[in-house]
């Protein structure tokens, strides 16, 4: 299946060229970790003060060890994701399309749905293309959710080579583009 319809036309593809790590990938250990600092003081002083039953906190390390299981195994999902994603930008759209094993993923962005897109440099040649997609656009989006990272992601081109250039074909396309709806 091929994911342009008809008088579409594709202005750039490309993919990660590497992962980027964000501030989301480590908040969540962050909080983890905060929190079990809380539970092990409070449980300290439960024991210590008010004479409570250290079984009673016996099954908390296994609690946290499953949230921080869970949020590495989110991290590794997303590592992987990039290492089959493509992104295509054409003059209506920007389509994410995830080649896996098991099948052929397309979602996509219409460009009027975007706000301006803004470039990050990693220095290294290459940069993140995002936008800030306004709140009705994410939830329309989880509306056809199939429990896939593709689904939540906010709309960004990660790592890719020349994103100034990308930008700019987006800028450019995006207010002659009728919106679709």
């Amino acid at each position: 299946m091929y994911p342009l319809v008809e008088g579409e036309e594709l202005l750039w593809s490309g993919r990660p060229q590497r992962y980027v790590r964000r501030y989301a990938d480590f908040h969540n250990y962050v909080a983890v970790a905060v929190a079990f600092g809380v539970t092990v003081a409070l449980g300290t002083v439960g024991i210590m003060v008010f004479d409570a039953d250290p079984v009673a906190f016996a099954w908390w390390p296994t609690f946290f060890g499953v949230a921080i299981a869970l949020i590495a195994e989110q991290n590794r999902q997303r590592k992987v994701l990039f290492g089959v994603l493509t992104y295509l930008v054409t003059d209506r759209r920007i389509v994410f399309v995830a080649d896996r094993p098991g099948g052929i993923e397309f979602r996509w962005v219409w460009l009027p749905d975007l706000d301006e897109p803004r470039v990050r440099d990693h220095g290294d040649g290459t940069g993140t293309v995002g936008f800030g997609a306004p709140v009705r656009v994410r939830l329309r989006a989880q509306k056809f959710q199939a429990r896939s990272l593709l689904t939540t992601m906010v709309p960004e081109l990660v790592a890719i080579e020349d994103p100034e250039r990308v930008a700019e074909l987006i800028a450019r396309n995006a207010p002659r583009t009728p919106a679709a709806g």
